[in-house]
């Protein structure tokens, strides 16, 4: 089951799926999956992982979702459009210091 979204949102998603996702569970709330996007795990550098650490994995994975989700947003270049930009950016730093705490013991 995918998230509920407008039409032209999930359209946008559904366009550049690829066979990474996430699911959620939400509670009492219904079940939801994420598609994550080739250009996402990108961005955040996903098959870098040197460390070999699960951790990192999961922490880039998880900023990929996201950054997903605001490209949807982005690439309509309506409302939201430049916080979905800006959200983009922010969540690049984010994982990059994520993952620095997870490997700060090596």
């Amino acid at each position: 089951m995918t998230a509920n979204r407008p039409p032209e949102r999930q359209r946008a998603i559904q366009k550049k799926d690829t066979d990474m996702h996430i699911k959620l569970h939400m509670g009492d709330e219904t079940p939801a999956e994420t598609p994550v996007n080739t250009s996402a795990a990108d961005l955040v550098r996903y098959k870098f992982n040197p460390s070999g650490l699960a951790d990192v994995q999961r922490i880039k994975f998880i900023a990929a979702a996201l950054i997903s989700e605001c490209e949807a947003i982005r690439d309509q270049k309506g409302p939201g459009a430049r916080e979905a930009a800006i959200a983009i950016t922010d969540m690049q730093k984010a994982s990059m210091m994520a993952v620095a705490a997870a490997t700060a013991h090596l």
